[in-house]
């Protein structure tokens, strides 16, 4: 029953793993729109339009919202449409059997539909230009929220009686699931990680800064909570900053 619960779990977390390394494919450089800087002067100003998505935990751009590339704003949004896909509440008998049907029915229901939004945002984020360095570094600070959470969702997931009433056994379920999700968490942090990458470019005294903190804090929070290597997402941070299409 232990190994049952662990696998399918394990499935869940790889499914969506698979669907958000979509993002890091090679894409061609989308170039920002040039502008001459005065023709804005006699129009009116431009009404933001509302917003329908619930904000991430994220702070406030040095650029505003509107005026970052069309890629990158629909990306944001994209993210906070894929966040607000919450998993299904668990049974309320806790028997391993009603865990093991909610597990087959609603929780994979949930997976596969975030699974299909992520991927979506994913082709939109394609898009996001490389320049300037602080698009793609809200990009992939944005996937390394989502992703984060997601891991955080799973972790979360109900665990039958029988397993939450052993310490031993929940140990080794707790272990077994951590494990399972390290191909989520070490992506997670390699994006938080090619975040704050892009924006050391800028220097201590950019009005990226707080973005730039907030990677790093994010990321080691991760590091901290999953008890990750360091090395192990070093590497891959700095694989994926070199890579020209990677959010």
């Amino acid at each position: 029953m232990l190994a049952r619960m662990i696998r399918h779990l394990s499935i869940a977390a790889l499914v969506l793993s698979a669907a958000c390394a979509s993002e890091t494919t090679e894409t061609e450089t989308v170039e920002p729109v040039a502008t001459t800087g005065g023709e804005t002067e006699t129009l009116p100003p431009e009404e933001h339009p509302m917003r329908t998505t619930t904000p991430v935990p994220v702070p406030q751009p040095a650029v505003a919202r509107e005026d970052l590339s069309e890629a990158l704003q629909q990306t944001w949004t994209g993210i906070e449409e894929v966040v607000a896909i919450r998993p299904p509440d668990g049974p309320l008998d806790a028997s391993e059997a009603a865990i093991e049907e909610w597990a087959n029915g609603p929780l994979t229901e949930w997976i596969t539909t975030r699974q299909e939004a992520t991927r979506s945002v994913g082709q939109v984020a394609s898009g996001v230009p490389e320049e300037p360095v602080w698009e793609r570094a809200v990009g992939a600070a944005l996937f390394g929220y989502a992703l984060e959470e997601f891991a955080a969702d799973i972790r979360s997931s109900p665990v039958p009686t029988e397993i939450a009433e052993d310490p031993e056994l929940l140990g080794i379920y707790v272990g077994a699931l951590t494990e399972s999700l390290r191909p989520v968490i070490i992506e997670s942090v390699t994006n938080y990680a090619v975040c704050q990458q892009r924006l050391a470019t800028l220097g201590d005294e950019s009005e990226w800064l707080p973005w730039r903190a907030y990677c790093v804090q994010r990321g080691q929070e991760i590091i901290e909570t999953y008890q990750l290597q360091a090395q192990e997402t070093e590497d891959e941070g700095e694989a994926q900053a070199e890579e020209p299409g990677e959010v």
